[in-house]
Order: structure tokens, then C-alpha cells, then sequence
């Protein structure tokens, strides 16, 4: 299995700077965080992205088994140690209101990875 990051936990809050999306790359390979999108149910039906839903544009491999804090709030993005010494990478969305609080009960994370290939006719394959 590739590089995969799930959404693994979320804190809604009312505070922009105490609300967040934890994400970890489940899968066997590095991933790229640059282009992953979160978003809510509510942000994808209606295709108001601009209100609950975040591209990031941060150029960072996150290894096997590490995890990401997207803040709604302002911050500097940069690779922290939790207390029991576990590597995070915390990332920010620069909103001055919450995000999460609103957006409804599901959000998702979808990769730019995915890829549509043409495929040729079943009889010019034949020829």
C-alpha cells in the first residue's frame, strides 16, 4: 500500500487556534502533503470550498506512520515533538474564525494522486 493519510482524529472548537484535523499517513510509502484537500460533506455538495475545506500547499514528505495537525488558526507550519517525543507536522490554515464547528459531522481528505487514463477500443487493441 502507497502513502495514505486518513483523518484520524479532529477537535471542533469554537477558537480557530485550539480547533484542528489530525491526519496520518497509514500506508507503507512517504506521501507528499502538497495538494491533499480536506473538506466537509456540506463544502463538497455545495462547492463552497472556500468556507470548510483546505488545500495544502505545504512541499513536505510525511513518512509511514507520522501524523499532521492542520490548525484552523495562524501559525508558522514546522515539525514538533509531542510530549512522549513523537515527530508532528503542525500546518495552518490562517482563518480567523473556526472552520470545523460548522462544517457538519463528516470530513474527508482526498489526494491529487488519483488518475484517469484513457483506455483504447477492445477491437483496435486486436489489430
Amino acid at each position: 500500500m502507497a502513502g495514505m493519510l486518513r483523518i484520524v482524529g479532529l477537535n471542533r472548537s469554537e477558537s480557530a487556534s485550539r480547533e484542528f484535523v489530525l491526519l496520518q499517513n497509514q500506508g507503507s510509502m512517504r506521501v507528499s502533503l502538497r495538494g491533499h484537500l480536506v473538506a466537509s460533506d456540506h463544502a463538497m455538495d455545495t462547492g463552497a470550498l472556500s468556507h470548510a475545506a483546505y488545500v495544502f500547499s505545504d512541499d513536505v514528505s510525511i513518512a509511514p506512520g507520522l501524523y499532521v495537525l492542520l490548525f484552523s488558526g495562524d501559525g508558522e507550519p514546522r515539525w514538533a515533538r509531542t510530549k512522549d517525543g513523537a515527530l508532528v507536522y503542525h500546518a495552518y490554515m490562517g482563518r480567523s474564525h473556526s472552520v470545523w464547528s460548522q462544517a457538519g459531522a463528516s470530513l474527508h481528505v482526498l489526494s491529487i494522486h488519483h488518475t484517469y487514463t484513457e483506455r483504447a477500443e477492445p477491437s483496435l487493441l486486436l489489430k
